[in-house]
């Protein structure tokens, strides 16, 4: 047998080897993105009577009662975590979903929403910088390429003045990928320990003591000047960019890595710019195509493993944990 035949015989044994994903999973994946991207127009549209505050509690409630009833009817019960991994399931709820969902919706309001879908795209280059930091995962020069090509890119998206080219609005999106980056980095112990729809109910309702704080300051929950648009964009965001974003990313990551999550999210700033020019008027700004660009290339080299030298075994022992969740 010739070199050639060689190499195509083994290329063809590694692809018998990897496990077969379902359609529905792709479909997931990419109804996923879609309804997340229609999340800063919309979100532009509640926040014209709904205040950030408000628009969070909802999000964060309804989740909350949706996920602990599919669980209960699918496991007959939504056990309490064990006792020693109670703390940091509450202060993973802090970060991820209290402090995460209040800081992009205060951002969206100081900002616009072709900003907001921009920098939903930095989530992944911040999440490999955080494991790098706390070494749970190994630096390499691809992702320090990676990071170094996202830092550029806001660099461009200011100007190259942080100070004056980054706006309030910006500040808080960044902070808000900050908060989620470290709790997608922090929760894969316990993801190892419970599934991934368990976890996601309890961090939500691990929220509630938080939003329940909101209407004791007194924030209006449901604003009277609310008028039908705004009533519906609510309901909408409380459907699809939270319930089914979360839900639909539990099915896509049963059978996909997270580097297909990584590269799905970034056609949510092309199609958040483009319901925001439609629904909004706002204007693309070239500064914003380019930072794109930049943050794509960046998330390609950051989360992209190396094809070359792997095996079938190697792969399939790289994405198993993926699957158990």
């Amino acid at each position: 047998m010739g070199e050639r035949e060689s190499t195509e015989a083994g290329f063809r044994s590694e692809r018998e080897l990897l496990p077969v994903v379902p359609r529905s999973a792709w479909w997931s994946l990419a109804a996923v993105q879609l309804a997340f991207a229609t999340f800063p127009a919309t979100g532009r549209i509640a926040l014209g009577s709904y205040s950030p505050y408000a628009m969070s509690f909802w999000r964060v409630t309804g989740a909350a009662v949706f996920f602990s009833a599919f669980l209960l009817v699918r496991e007959g019960r939504v056990p309490l975590p064990e006792r020693g991994t109670r703390w940091k399931v509450l202060w993973l709820s802090l970060l991820g979903i209290s402090l995460n969902q209040m800081l992009f919706l205060v951002g969206l309001s100081l900002s616009s929403a072709v900003r907001g879908g921009l920098f939903v795209m930095f989530i992944p280059i911040l999440t490999t910088a955080w494991a790098v930091l706390r070494k749970a995962e190994a630096l390499n020069t691809r992702k320090a390429a990676g990071v170094l090509l996202a830092a550029i890119g806001i660099l461009v998206l200011t100007g190259v003045d942080l100070v004056r080219g980054l706006g309030t609005g910006d500040l808080f999106f960044l902070l808000n990928g900050a908060c989620y980056s470290i709790y997608l980095v922090e929760a894969r112990p316990l993801l190892r320990r419970y599934s991934s729809l368990y976890m996601v109910t309890w961090v939500f309702l691990a929220a509630l003591p938080v939003m329940a704080i909101i209407p004791l300051c007194g924030v209006k929950l449901v604003p009277a000047e609310a008028g039908a648009a705004g009533h519906s964009a609510m309901l909408w965001i409380i459907l699809g960019p939270t319930i089914w974003s979360y839900l639909g990313n539990i099915i896509a990551l049963r059978h996909l890595p997270a580097s297909a999550t990584a590269i799905a999210i970034c056609a949510q700033p092309l199609i958040a710019a483009l319901l925001a020019v439609l629904l909004l008027g706002e204007k693309v700004h070239w500064r914003e195509g380019v930072t794109f660009v930049l943050v794509v290339a960046g998330i390609w080299l950051a989360m992209m493993p190396k094809r070359h030298g792997r095996t079938a075994k190697s792969v399939a022992d790289a994405e198993e944990p993926m699957a158990r969740r």
